[in-house]
């Protein structure tokens, strides 16, 4: 039931995104004035009557967007009887979407793309949109892998995962707020063959907030970004 509704979902959210760009656009470097909430959401979700659920962000990176720097988006999640079936990045000024209707089939501008990693923890290109909003005992566990890795870059919120799937990044380690922020990032990830999970590789759940998540380009090195992160906890339990 689900896989046969797939292919009218996707026609029917890229014809709502190409409107919607370009109403983003309208406004893009274009802002004098705006007030902003102060945990700079702009959750909704709409619940139908056949058991489905919309997760929508309409503006990923609020702060970029306001700066006037390309690498905001919109962010959409389709869950279907409790299955994660589609998710989709949209940067409008950028002129990239990556979409995912299908279990293991990621999209960009409408081609298929798949991640691409390193072998090796040292050699990995790592972003983080800011590690600034991360608890002490967090902060410490990022610089651990953030140490361990070959370069890290910041800023970007959402664009960080296309590329990953793009196979551009490697790794992705931050702090999400809200169920809208992660579903549709989970789905381009796995999409392209990567794997996203919390700090502790735990599965990510439909309801969880605040939650710190690392997204990889492979299992392999998702284990040893996971070992990084972990290790500084687990030297200071042996010291005690």
């Amino acid at each position: 039931m689900v896989d046969n509704r797939t292919n009218d979902f996707e026609i029917f959210i890229n014809d709502i995104l190409d409107n919607t760009g370009k109403i983003a656009l309208k406004y893009f470097r274009d802002i004098k004035d705006l007030s902003l909430k102060r945990d700079m959401s702009q959750y909704k979700e709409v619940i139908g009557t056949e058991n489905i659920t919309w997760y929508i962000d309409p503006i990923d990176g609020t702060r970029s967007f306001l700066a006037g720097k390309h690498d905001f988006g919109t962010l959409i999640s389709l869950v279907i009887e409790g299955q994660l079936v589609a998710g989709v990045i949209d940067c409008p000024a950028l002129s990239e979407r990556w979409s995912s209707f299908q279990p293991n089939l990621t999209k960009v501008n409408n081609q298929p793309t798949i991640c691409k990693s390193v072998e090796k923890l040292e050699d990995a290109v790592m972003a983080t949109t800011s590690s600034h909003e991360f608890g002490m005992k967090k902060w410490r566990a990022y610089q651990s892998l953030e140490q361990s890795v070959k370069v890290t870059t910041t800023g970007s919120d959402c664009y960080n995962y296309g590329l990953l799937a793009s196979g551009h990044i490697d790794i992705v380690a931050e702090r999400l707020s809200f169920p809208h922020d992660y579903l549709p990032l989970i789905k381009i990830v796995e999409g392209a063959g990567g794997i996203m999970t919390d700090w502790e590789g735990k599965k990510l759940n439909f309801d969880q907030s605040n939650v710190y998540v690392l997204a990889s380009a492979s299992k392999q090195i998702h284990e040893q970004a996971l070992s990084a992160l972990t290790y500084l906890n687990l030297h200071q339990k042996m010291k005690t």
